[in-house]
């Protein structure tokens, strides 16, 4: 897929799910809020990865970086158990 921008909706995917909405990076980077949810110590390697290395990180998620928007990381402890960058713990009932 180009890196214009650009949606594309699939009725019939060949890979599970059948019904999916792709978007391109630019489509992400222009958003005013994107949401990452991330649970369980199996995504921790790949959390750290993803937050530490930046760009130089092979996972797509390294490169959604809103141009004028917020980006969000919600992330369980176990998920974020490998991370050594600070950070914000929200309490219970927290709202964002």
């Amino acid at each position: 897929m180009s890196e214009k921008l650009s949606l594309h909706i699939c009725y019939d995917s060949p890979k599970p799910p059948p019904q999916r909405v792709t978007m391109t990076f630019p489509v992400v980077n222009s958003a005013r809020c994107v949401a990452f949810i991330s649970t369980g110590g199996s995504k921790a390697p790949v959390l750290k990865e993803v937050l530490e290395d930046g760009e130089a990180s092979p996972f797509p998620a390294a490169r959604v970086v809103p141009t004028k928007g917020e980006l969000f990381w919600l992330v369980d402890e176990p998920a974020a158990a490998s991370l050594t960058i600070q950070v914000e713990r929200l309490g219970s009932g927290a709202k964002l």
